[in-house]
């Protein structure tokens, strides 16, 4: 049995009804403190099996999805109804890119749950960058959606998606460089696995519809809002992040917040560099 075969068999997909809708999450390690990881947009659960793995022995891990969620406030109450489930007394959240956005609005409206914030490689949707990058896109692929095939649009994004979210045409070449052999053996394991298979029009519709939300919410925030807050941000980021820089709006909203900043690989970063990331990370949460 391969790694991660071994690890789907030992951390069961768990469910809950929200809204009267079926949820699931993953989960692994015990204990008060919670890290609740929020994947990025071309992830959900599974893919956080790293981050699982790597904490799972200190704290209590929970990686979310992103399934039939149509709006900010069922995302809310989502992640509320798996923190009481779970007897969470203190949390810890990491948002990866699209878990970033989501985590931001998150800790504005329950910042009395939240004690430490982890923004990897994210932005804001005031970003130029993520505007130009992300947002117009998006809104383009959410036109053509109801037209084109699904396995398409997952073929191509298995051609160019590394490419697009490193600026490198060989990104096995980044894993050679700054990752190890078993890092890389465990993606390409879990590629052989799933594919991409989550990525369905339901899982795209629901990144938009919060999408959305975000945008108009975003229009409300201000350097204050976490001026009472007595949590801690660590905010992670590379200067070549094609997709997710935050032009200068971090400064504004997190002015105390620890920066690690991370050259060359991109968007790719947590992927790339995960045993370097993850040892910044575990810095910040001690």
């Amino acid at each position: 049995m391969n790694y991660i075969d071994k690890f789907i068999q030992d951390h069961p997909v768990q469910k809950i009804i929200v809204d009267g809708k079926e949820r699931k999450y993953l989960i692994g390690g015990s204990g008060d403190t919670t890290l609740v990881v929020f994947p990025g947009s071309g992830q959900d659960g599974l893919s956080c099996y790293d981050l699982i793995d790597k904490f799972e022995k200190r704290y209590k891990v929970i990686a979310i999805y992103y399934d039939n969620l149509r709006s900010l406030q069922e995302f809310y109450n989502y992640i509320n109804a798996i923190l009481e489930k779970e007897n969470t007394k203190t949390l810890y959240i990491y948002g990866l890119s699209l878990g970033g956005f989501l985590s931001q609005h998150y800790v504005r409206k329950f910042q009395n749950k939240v004690s430490k914030l982890i923004l990897s490689h994210t932005g804001t949707t005031r970003s130029k960058t993520v505007i130009r990058k992300v947002a117009i896109p998006g809104k383009i692929l959410h036109f053509f959606l109801p037209i084109i095939p699904i396995n398409l649009f997952r073929n191509i994004l298995v051609k160019n998606g590394g490419k697009v979210q490193s600026g490198q045409q060989d990104v096995k070449k980044l894993y050679e460089i700054y990752s190890t052999k078993e890092n890389l053996e465990k993606r390409v394991q879990l590629f052989n696995k799933t594919g991409f298979n989550f990525l369905t029009r339901d899982y795209l519709e629901s990144i938009y519809r919060m999408g959305i939300d975000m945008e108009k919410n975003e229009k409300k925030f201000t350097n204050n809002d976490l001026a009472d807050w007595k949590g801690k941000i660590l905010i992670i980021r590379t200067d070549n992040d094609p997709l997710a820089q935050d032009n200068g709006m971090f400064k504004i909203y997190y002015p105390t917040a620890k920066v690690i900043t991370y050259t060359k690989t991109g968007h790719l970063t947590p992927f790339v560099r995960f045993e370097e990331m993850t040892k910044g990370i575990q810095n910040f949460l001690d």
